[in-house]
């Protein structure tokens, strides 16, 4: 489990850094078009005022010689705001207020127009130049450089502005995802993680419970080794290995049976079993160890000629279970009753009860309610931590009703139905 957190904050992690520079790449992006578009609109503006201009210097008509003057008042009537006119290096006329690098206009053969983006005194500024020439009396010609200078620094502005919204909104969305992200494997995962911490408690439970008889068991073996015994004895030290090594033969078992039903994905085959053949089935398994108790088993309930789907492994394992815990809590002579009605199998007795606020505790595995009695006839506290999956994997629950003194009813109850 602590891998599969692991790997969520790690993928959260990713996600947000990944939102994050996907974030910036929108963020330049979006301010580079912006300046793209500016400068299409702007340069098809300079673009018509340098038609315009020139245009209407054609159609003057002074004489022999083209005066500066005329091209100036031309020039000023018809570009837009914030242009400035140079001749060979040298300025003619200057409506823009930015101070711009003429230095810098290089023209290639075949270009029109040239733009240049330049920061000036903390202005970005787009600077579009145009060259024209113009002749004169006597073909001269005249190189005339027409500039038109914008300011873009609120673009750049606009963009840090945006630039804090979409970040902190970017990080917002980010963390949303990844409480979600974390959230939902969590929340897959967490069926996982009880079933591994209860196979995990299982375990450990199972180790402690190993510990005793194994000790013994080495304990007399090696006496039987090394030291010669009476025959008295020797039957006594074998007697308990045998009757040990029975009781962790029966420790396995329902481990495996108890592990298997904690699996998530445990399913089992439900078909039809009467329930006289399960009664049956269940007498005599438990009839050796009830008449050694002098214990006799009743059937009650309205079981005759009824059916129900079962796992008939599963259930007789379920019913004898319920017998066994039974047989510990009544006194020789008792009487224990196995009964079912239609969407129920209930085992009781006239024992000795539970104490209410150990009812629930009971349910755990390798829980006694009276431990020193317990550990003296073998039981081991997984009776009914089995019967309570065994009851779950046949889409009920397993219900107990006790009263000190009295006795005990345990039951399986299909579905949500309640018993009567």
């Amino acid at each position: 489990m602590d891998m599969i957190k692991k790997i969520a904050f790690t993928a959260s992690t990713m996600l947000f850094v990944l939102a994050q520079i996907f974030s910036f790449y929108v963020i330049l992006a979006s301010r580079q078009e912006k300046i793209k578009l500016l400068e299409a609109q702007e340069e098809k503006v300079f673009s018509r005022g340098i038609t315009d201009t020139f245009n209407d210097v054609h159609k003057v008509n002074y004489g022999e010689s083209l005066q500066d003057y005329v091209v100036t008042y031309c020039f000023r009537d018809n570009m837009p705001e914030g242009s400035a006119l140079f001749k060979e290096g040298r300025e003619i006329y200057n409506g823009s207020s930015f101070a711009f690098d003429v230095g810098k206009v290089k023209f290639e053969k075949g270009m029109s127009i040239l733009c240049e983006q330049e920061k000036s005194d903390g202005s970005y500024l787009l600077v579009f130049c145009a060259e024209d020439r113009l002749y004169g009396g006597g073909a001269q010609e005249d190189s005339y450089l027409c500039f038109y200078v914008v300011d873009i620094t609120f673009l750049y502005k606009e963009s840090f502005l945006l630039a804090v919204r979409e970040i902190t909104v970017s990080v917002l969305v980010s963390l949303a995802m990844a409480v979600l992200l974390v959230f939902l494997i969590k929340k897959i995962t967490s069926p996982l993680e009880a079933a591994n911490e209860a196979q995990r408690q299982l375990i450990g439970s199972m180790s402690h419970e190993l510990k005793t008889p194994l000790t013994a068991i080495k304990g007399y073996s090696e006496t039987l080794l090394s030291v010669r015994l009476s025959q008295e004895q020797e039957e006594k030290a074998l007697n308990y290995i045998n009757r040990e090594s029975g009781r962790l033969s029966r420790l396995s078992e329902k481990m495996m049976e108890l592990t298997r039903l904690y699996e998530p994905e445990c399913r089992i085959a439900l078909q039809e079993v009467p329930l006289e053949t399960l009664f049956e089935a269940v007498q005599e398994n438990v009839s050796y160890r009830l008449a050694e108790s002098g214990i006799s088993l009743i059937i009650e309930g309205d079981y005759q000629g009824r059916a129900m789907k079962l796992d008939f492994d599963l259930m007789t394992s379920f019913l004898i279970n319920l017998i066994n815990n039974s047989i510990m809590a009544s006194q020789p002579g008792g009487r224990i009753y196995m009964g079912a009605r239609e969407h129920s199998l209930w085992v009781r007795d006239e024992g000795c009860g539970i104490p209410p606020k150990e009812i629930e505790k009971v349910r755990k595995a390798f829980y006694r309610v009276d431990k020193s009695r317990s550990r003296k006839s073998g039981n081991m506290g997984l009776g009914l931590a089995l019967c309570e999956q065994i009851a779950a994997a046949h889409h009920g629950r397993m219900e107990i009703e006790s009263k000190e003194g009295e006795g005990t009813k345990v039951s399986w109850v299909e579905g949500c139905r309640k018993q009567r």
